[in-house]
C-alpha cells in the first residue's frame, strides 16, 4: 500500500505517485542506517530537495512518529516505533498543503 500522507482533498497539479517515491526513499534510508541521523539542512542535500519540501516531509514524518528530533534538532527513526515494525507506512489520513515560504 503507497504512503498517502501528500494527499490532499483539493485537486493537484503534482504527482501523487512520485511523492509516495520520495517517502519511500527517505524512509527506507532510515531504515537502512538506524543510526543515522541528519539536520534538516543535511536530510535536504541528501535526498536533493527544497528546504520547504524538506522540511514538510520531515515534519509529516515526525508527526506521523517514524522520526523522531532529538535535542540537537538532528532527525532520526523513531527506534519504540521502528521496533514494534510499524515504520514503514504513513496514514493516509494526513494531508499535505503546500505553504509558500
Amino acid at each position: 500500500m503507497p504512503m498517502r500522507f501528500f494527499s490532499s482533498p483539493t485537486p493537484d497539479r503534482r504527482n501523487q505517485r512520485s511523492r509516495d517515491a520520495l517517502v519511500t526513499r527517505v524512509v527506507a534510508e532510515f531504515q537502512e542506517m538506524p543510526c543515522l541521523r541528519l539536520t534538516g539542512r543535511q536530510a535536504q542535500r541528501l535526498f536533493d530537495l527544497r528546504a520547504d519540501v524538506c522540511q514538510r516531509l520531515l515534519g509529516a514524518l515526525l508527526r506521523d512518529g517514524t522520526l523522531a528530533c532529538d535535542s540537537e534538532q538532528r532527525y532520526r527513526l523513531n527506534e519504540s516505533k521502528s521496533s514494534r515494525g510499524q515504520t514503514a507506512l504513513v496514514g493516509s489520513t494526513q494531508a499535505y498543503h503546500p505553504k509558500a515560504s
